[in-house]
């Protein structure tokens, strides 16, 4: 048996082999309230064995431990793409293929300083193995994700997968989950969801609003008057909330993405419909929808948290421009941002927009305009989606290195980038990011996996990076407090761009433990 140790960022294939530096020995560097993963890898080149079950032990108190199988995605083609961390309690393993396990460790704020040595144990069916890593923990304690200065936010799909009250209703194309929407099941899996979206150090809570105005009870009264109803949608937050850790609560946008022209309103019997924007009675229901949210989150206490997103990708700036008036209106001093896929859309909303969103090759294309724009008092955040395809890019496809997720952040700090956005956290369905074989942006979707066995998700190999790369960003964010110029040359030399970084596993390991010794 061929056993051996892998950091987290390392992408283990079946196919992958032992090299000459390879070894049993891992040493993870950890702050408090962080979470620090590890892989070993096992193949055997005479039989196929199983694995059986995973251990860990001489975990001190203040840590906790779990453990993963790796599973795989195939497209159409054929490489078995190793995303998937399995909970499942064991796996055969044929001969001449490789497998790797993963060991994940929650050092918590109580966790004792210093090195330890954590025992890692796998039983397979040719016996027990046992290998030794270390640990070591630093007198340093990131945020919570609520009281992070970076913004981390995913488009959540937490209702495309249930039927509405209907049980005859013809389930979705992959129904991964038997609930109906709202039942007792599916609020247990909105908690899971919350709580996976704080172990992601996800805090801007991304909300798909229309949904809960229909089915809450919203219904229009006359021809400019509705009735909006927040019972539901106050429910939904307040799950979220009670189970999460968000800083941001953010309002999804209504007008249709890319070429606007309509808004997404509600019709006398509860039903969504589309109006045009710029006639009287859109207008009149844009002041509707717009003043009744910031009267009610002001109610609740919660306009600190409140974000607005107007029009997805807007490819003009004629819609974008009207809803911010409204908004300016009926919202004094409410955020307004927006993912923005051309640079020339970027300019022209310049005055109105108060949080840009480019994608990363557009905020390269202007990284000194928004530098001008953070010097304003604007903030600027980036976010992936589909593009940028070609090599050499940063992006969280399962067919590119695992390592990138990460790495987006640390580009994002030597930038000065406060906020990320992902548009896929679980849109499994779709044909051209989710899971159909012919899927072209692979994995772009969705960056965890349903586990209807436990009604919960499932981590994956990209979003255990994107955690490592939060928590990079903060240890380096505390750093700068005390070093900028430290900071700023380490993470340089990790990425100094979205498509100008360094993609070794070790070096990139050993540049985190040069930040946590900075700090002590």
């Amino acid at each position: 048996m061929y056993i051996w140790s892998k950091p987290a960022s390392a992408q283990v294939f079946k196919h992958s082999r032992q090299w000459h530096e390879d070894s049993t020995a891992l040493t993870l560097h950890a702050a408090r309230n962080m979470v620090v993963s590890g892989q070993i890898c096992l193949r055997d080149a005479e039989t196929a064995f199983d694995v059986t079950g995973l251990e860990t032990a001489n975990i001190p108190l203040g840590i906790t431990a779990k453990t993963y199988i790796t599973d795989y995605m195939i497209y159409n083609d054929g490489i078995p793409y190793p995303d998937i961390l399995s909970t499942k309690a064991q796996t055969h393993v044929p001969m001449n293929v490789t497998q790797s396990l993963w060991y994940c460790f929650t050092v918590g704020n109580d966790a004792p300083v210093g090195t330890h040595t954590i025992t890692i144990i796998v039983h397979t069916s040719l016996g027990e193995y046992s290998v030794d890593w270390k640990l070591t923990v630093y007198p340093v304690t990131l945020p919570e994700p609520k009281d992070s200065t970076f913004g981390h936010e995913y488009f959540l799909n937490p209702f495309g997968n249930f039927p509405k009250n209907h049980p005859c209703k013809k389930p979705p194309k992959e129904p991964f989950y038997t609930h109906i929407r709202y039942d007792e099941g599916w609020w247990e899996l909105m908690a899971n969801f919350a709580k996976t979206l704080q172990t992601m150090r996800v805090n801007s809570l991304h909300i798909p609003v229309m949904t809960l105005l229909y089915d809450g009870g919203s219904k229009r009264v006359s021809d400019t008057e509705w009735e909006l109803s927040f019972d539901l949608f106050d429910c939904f937050v307040e799950h979220f909330m009670a189970n999460g850790s968000f800083r941001y609560l953010t309002i999804s946008a209504i007008i249709a993405s890319v070429d606007g022209k309509r808004m997404q309103s509600i019709d006398a019997d509860g039903s969504g419909i589309w109006l045009e924007i710029f006639t009287p009675e859109c207008e009149a229901w844009a002041k509707t929808f717009y003043s009744g949210l910031y009267k009610h989150f002001e109610e609740k206490g919660w306009l600190s948290m409140l974000q607005m997103r107007l029009q997805d990708e807007p490819h003009s700036t004629e819609f974008w421009k009207w809803a911010k008036d409204l908004c300016r209106e009926c919202m004094p001093g409410v955020v307004c941002g927006e993912p923005i896929d051309t640079h020339t859309i970027s300019r022209e909303l310049c005055g109105y927009m108060d949080q840009y969103i480019p994608r990363i090759e557009v905020y390269e294309e202007g990284k000194d305009y928004y530098l001008e724009r953070q010097k304003a008092g604007d903030q600027v955040w980036c976010y992936s989606c589909c593009y940028p395809f070609d090599m050499g890019w940063m992006n969280k496809f399962i067919d590119l290195p695992p390592i990138y997720p990460r790495l987006m952040k640390w580009a994002c700090f030597t930038h000065g980038i406060t906020g990320f956005l992902h548009w896929g956290f679980n849109y499994w369905d779709h044909t051209l990011y989710g899971f159909h074989p012919d899927a072209r942006f692979k994995g772009d979707g969705f960056i965890v996996y349903p586990d209807a066995e436990h009604n919960s998700l499932m981590l994956s190999a990209r979003g255990l990076n994107t955690i490592d790369g939060l928590q990079d960003w903060e240890l380096l964010n505390l750093l700068r407090e005390k070093n900028p110029a430290a900071a700023k040359a380490i993470a340089c030399r990790v990425a100094k761009a979205f498509n100008d970084l360094h993609t070794d596993s070790i070096s990139l390991e050993a540049a985190r433990a040069e930040v946590l010794t900075l700090l002590c």
